[in-house]
């Protein structure tokens, strides 16, 4: 299971349950099941195999494996966003050797918690500053 750190290459979003006003898991008081928890760097491929995927596999494309570190934050109830999808964790194995989670998840299409993700604008849509460039030295 281990792998580069330059296969982690996608963005993913860990989401879990919310705690209502008593402790207990369930719709806190914005009547909300998940809340954003944290965002981790990942690899994500298939976990069906290109030939099952050219002869049709129904579940071939709604099945995506995630390969990245283990963070407390990410349990087996979380659930992950990514790519603007939502998706629900079937397996989740960690090697405690290399401190790397194997996650196998399909998606939840009844839930949309994309819109709980807070915005984080990428490098290259930060605006401000000077548009010119100047060479070292020549200000």
């Amino acid at each position: 299971m281990a792998q580069s750190a330059g296969f982690r290459n996608k963005r993913v979003h860990i989401m879990n349950r919310a705690a209502d006003q008593t402790g207990e898991f369930g719709r806190n008081s914005a009547g909300r099941q998940y809340q954003y928890a944290i965002t981790v760097w990942a690899s994500v491929r298939f976990s069906k195999g290109v030939k099952s995927m050219r002869e049709g596999a129904m579940d071939a494309y709604d099945t995506l494996m995630f390969g990245m570190l283990y963070r407390r934050e990410i349990q087996r109830e979380s659930m992950l966003v990514y790519d603007g999808r939502t998706w629900k964790i079937q397996s989740f194995n960690r090697d405690y050797e290399t401190n790397e989670i194997q996650i196998t998840a399909t998606e939840a299409p009844g839930q949309d918690l994309s819109g709980l993700v807070p915005y984080s604008p990428s490098a290259s849509t930060i605006s401000g500053g000077s548009s010119q460039s100047h060479e070292i030295g020549n200000i």
